[in-house]
C-alpha cells in the first residue's frame, strides 16, 4: 500500500474512532440533553447542559441548589432536601422559589420565568470546600435565557445569570444560605445556535423572586397534605409588626423584640397558619403551626427571604401576592398584576380573619430604566428558617430577623467573618460498645478535646436521642449532667477518655437492638461584640454518631434469637416516619449470629420468603459511617417478591460455614 493510501486509511480510522467516542458520549449523556438534542432548535453544538444540582447539609437549613434558578425541589415523590429544617429532619419548607427577570422589549413586556423553565443551564452545579472559599461551603453555577427548548412560547430578554450560594455549619450562621446573582445582558441569538451574537438594550428591567414555601412537608405527610400548603401566609416586611400580628390568636399580644429598624422592605417571610375547615393533628380546632397528637408544634418555623445587597443599588419596588387560581398566565399579566404595580399587599382577609391559602409571594427591585447590553448587576439574598420549637409564632419571626441580621453582617464585611476565629468547631466523636462477659451493657461515648485551646471555649453540652420528635427533629436530651464548664461548679473536667487528648463518658441506659444517636457540642460565653450572636455551639449534627448496641459476634448458634417476636408493627424501634430518602418502616432483628451467618426464611408450607445476611441492615442513618452490627441480621418484612409479608408463623434457617445450622420460628402480628 503507498504512503498516500496508507495516509488516507488512518484518516478513515481515525475520524471512525472519533465519531465512535462522539456516539458513546451522545449515549452516556443525560436524558435531558437527549431531549435537547432532539429538538429541532437547538444543535448539537449548544452551550445547554442538562440541569444539575448539589445539596448543602451542613448547617441547620439542608437545600438543593440548581443550574436552572430553582431553589429547593418541587418533586412529588423522592423529594430532596427542600429547605428542610432542621437539617436530617425531612421536614421540608420550600416547594419552589425562583427568579423573574422582566423588562420592557420595544415597549413590550417581556418576563423570564424560571418556573416556567425559561432558563438553561450552561453550567453544572460546582460545589467547593476547603482553602479560598468564603463559607464553609461554596457553590458556583450558570444559567441564561437566550435559548429555553423547555419553556412554551419563551420569548428571550437575552440574560445570563451566575449563581454563588454560600454555608456555614456554626450554630451562629447555620440557619442561612447566602445567595449571590450576577446577571449580565449578553444580548440574543439570531443564527439559532444558542449563543448570544446579537446586543440588546433592556428597558425598566426588574429582579424578582418568586417564593412559593408550603410551610412544611414532613416525610410522613403527602404532597398535597391539607397540613402542607392550604394554610399558609405570605408578607413583606414592610408593614408594621403590629398591624397585622394582632390579627392571629397565636401571635396577638406576645413579647417581642421587633422595632421599625427591621422594617425595610426587602424580606419575604411565609408560615403555617390555621386551616378553619381541619382541627389539628391532636384534636384542637386551632392548627397553626400544626401541633402533633403530643401537642408539640410540626411546623412553627418561619422562612424568609432577604435582599441584603444590590450592586448598583436596586430599590425595592413592590410586594404582591397569588395563587393557583389567579397565578399571571401571560407576560402581560405579569407586567400589570405583579411587577408594574409599585405598592406591597397586606394580608387578605375573610371574616375579619387571615384567609389561608396556597400563596405565592412575588418581592421585587427596580427598575434599571436602561439596563445596556453587555451590562451586569449583583443581588445577595439570604434564605433562612427561624424557629423557635417550642412557642413558635411571633418567636420564630424573631428568630427569622435575627438570622438576617446575621447574614446581613457577614455580607456588609464581605464575608470576612472567620467562624474558626468566634467558635471551636464541633467536637471529633466515636462511639464503642461496653463489654462485659460477652454481653453489651452500655455504650461509651468519647470526643478529642481540640475545642478547649479555643479562646472563647466555655464548655461542652452532651446530647443522646432515641427517635424523632413532631418537627421530625431527633428527641435530643441531655446525657448524664448534660454539661461540663469551665464556670466555678461547672463538673470541669470530663472523664478521661482511652487517649490522651480524649475525654469520655459511659451510658448505660441502653437496651440491645435499638438505635441511639450521641452527640457533643462544644459552647462559648455570650457574645455581643462586634454583633449579638448569643452563646454560640457547633453545630448538634456536625458531631452525631449513631449505635444500635448488639453483642459481640457468637461462636455458637445456641443463643440465636430473633427480636422482637412475637414482632407487632407498632414496636417502638420500627421507623415511625418512612420517608422517600429513608423508606423502611418495619424491622426485625435476628440476633447473636456468627459473621458468617444467612438466615432464610420460610412460611410454614416450606415456601421460601426472603434471605438476609449477618451485617444486614434496614436502616439509613444521618451518620454515614454507621453499618449494621456483625452479629445481627434485619429483615424489614418485605418478601423477596417485594410484598410485605403477611401476618402468621414463618421458619427461619440460620446457615454458617464455621458453625453448622440452626432452626426457629416467630410469629408476625399486625
Amino acid at each position: 500500500m503507498d504512503k498516500a493510501n496508507r495516509s488516507w486509511t488512518m484518516g478513515a480510522l481515525l475520524l471512525l474512532v472519533v465519531l465512535a467516542i462522539a456516539l458513546v458520549a451522545v449515549a452516556a449523556d443525560s436524558p435531558e440533553r437527549a431531549r435537547l438534542a432532539k429538538n429541532s432548535d437547538v444543535e448539537i453544538t449548544s452551550p445547554i447542559v442538562p440541569n444539575n444540582w448539589k445539596f448543602h447539609k451542613i448547617g441547620n437549613l439542608w437545600n438543593r441548589v440548581t443550574n436552572f434558578s430553582y431553589m429547593g425541589d418541587d418533586a412529588y415523590e423522592n423529594r430532596t432536601p427542600s429547605c428542610d429544617y432542621p437539617g436530617g429532619s425531612g421536614n421540608s419548607y420550600l416547594y419552589r422559589s425562583t427568579l423573574w427577570l422582566t423588562a420592557l422589549v420595544d415597549g413590550v413586556p417581556r418576563s423570564t420565568q424560571g418556573d416556567d423553565k425559561e432558563f438553561s443551564p450552561l453550567d453544572s452545579v460546582h460545589l467547593y470546600i476547603g482553602p479560598g472559599t468564603r463559607s464553609d461551603q461554596d457553590t458556583y453555577t450558570r444559567y441564561y435565557d437566550v435559548k429555553a427548548p423547555l419553556a412554551s412560547a419563551h420569548f428571550p430578554l437575552g440574560v445570563e445569570v451566575v449563581e454563588r450560594t454560600y454555608a456555614w455549619s456554626a450554630s451562629w450562621a447555620g440557619d442561612f444560605i447566602i445567595y449571590e446573582y450576577t446577571v449580565k445582558n449578553v444580548g440574543i441569538d439570531t443564527n439559532n445556535d444558542g449563543l448570544p451574537d446579537t446586543p440588546r438594550d433592556l428597558d425598566k428591567f426588574y429582579f424578582t423572586f418568586r417564593f412559593d414555601a408550603d410551610v412544611s412537608k414532613l416525610p410522613s405527610w403527602g404532597a398535597e397534605s391539607r397540613f402542607c400548603n392550604i394554610d399558609d401566609h405570605v408578607l413583606s416586611n414592610a408593614q408594621p409588626w403590629d398591624s397585622w400580628l394582632k390579627d392571629f390568636p397565636n401571635m396577638a399580644n406576645r413579647p417581642h423584640t421587633l422595632t421599625d429598624a427591621d422594617i425595610d422592605s426587602c424580606m419575604i417571610f411565609m408560615w403555617d397558619g390555621d386551616n378553619p375547615n381541619y382541627p389539628a393533628d391532636n384534636g384542637v380546632p386551632n392548627d397553626f403551626g400544626n401541633p402533633g397528637p403530643d401537642g408539640k408544634l410540626q411546623t412553627p418555623g418561619f422562612i424568609g427571604i432577604k435582599v441584603l445587597k444590590t450592586e448598583p443599588y436596586l430599590k425595592p419596588s413592590s410586594f404582591h401576592q397569588c395563587q393557583i387560581y389567579n397565578d399571571p398566565a401571560t407576560d402581560l399579566e405579569t407586567w400589570n398584576k405583579m411587577i408594574n404595580v409599585h405598592s406591597y399587599d397586606g394580608l387578605l382577609y375573610s371574616k375579619n380573619l387571615p384567609y389561608p391559602y396556597d400563596y405565592r409571594g412575588i418581592l421585587s427591585f427596580g427598575p434599571i430604566e436602561k439596563f445596556l447590553a453587555g451590562d451586569s448587576f449583583k443581588v445577595t439574598a439570604a434564605l433562612s428558617v427561624g424557629s423557635d420549637p417550642d412557642s413558635g409564632g411571633v418567636y420564630s419571626l424573631m428568630k427569622l430577623v435575627q438570622n438576617m441580621n446575621v447574614a446581613q453582617f457577614i455580607v456588609d464585611n464581605d464575608f470576612n467573618v472567620s467562624s474558626e476565629a468566634l467558635a471551636p468547631g464541633a467536637p471529633a466523636l466515636r462511639l464503642e460498645p461496653i463489654i462485659v462477659n460477652s454481653q453489651v451493657i452500655g455504650v461509651k461515648v468519647i470526643w478529642d478535646d481540640a475545642a478547649t485551646a479555643h479562646k472563647f471555649f466555655e464548655g461542652y453540652k452532651l446530647w443522646k436521642a432515641s427517635g424523632k420528635n413532631a418537627q421530625g427533629d431527633y428527641d435530643w436530651k441531655p446525657l448524664g449532667a448534660g454539661t461540663y464548664s469551665l464556670l466555678p461548679g461547672g463538673n470541669w473536667p470530663p472523664p478521661p477518655g482511652d487517649q490522651a487528648g480524649t475525654f469520655a463518658y459511659s451510658d448505660y441506659d441502653i437496651i440491645n437492638g435499638f438505635d441511639y444517636i450521641y452527640s457533643v457540642q462544644a459552647y462559648t460565653p455570650d457574645i455581643s461584640d462586634p454583633i449579638p450572636l448569643g452563646v454560640i455551639q457547633s453545630n448538634i449534627l456536625a458531631s452525631a454518631k449513631t449505635i444500635s448496641p448488639a453483642n459481640p459476634v457468637a461462636s455458637t448458634l445456641d443463643h440465636v434469637k430473633v427480636v422482637p417476636n412475637p414482632y407487632s408493627g407498632s414496636a417502638r424501634w420500627n421507623n415511625s416516619m418512612p420517608s422517600d430518602n429513608n423508606p423502611w418502616q418495619h424491622r426485625l432483628q435476628f440476633t447473636n449470629l456468627p459473621a458468617d451467618a444467612t438466615v432464610k426464611i420460610f412460611t410454614l408450607d416450606g415456601d421460601f420468603i426472603d434471605e438476609v445476611r449477618a451485617s444486614q441492615t434496614v436502616r439509613r442513618t444521618l451518620d454515614e459511617t454507621f453499618k449494621g452490627a456483625d452479629s445481627v441480621a434485619e429483615w424489614d418484612l418485605i418478601t423477596r417478591h417485594n410484598q410485605e409479608a403477611a401476618p402468621g408463623l414463618y421458619i427461619y434457617v440460620v446457615d454458617s460455614p464455621s458453625l453448622g445450622t440452626k432452626i426457629g420460628k416467630f410469629v408476625i402480628i399486625q
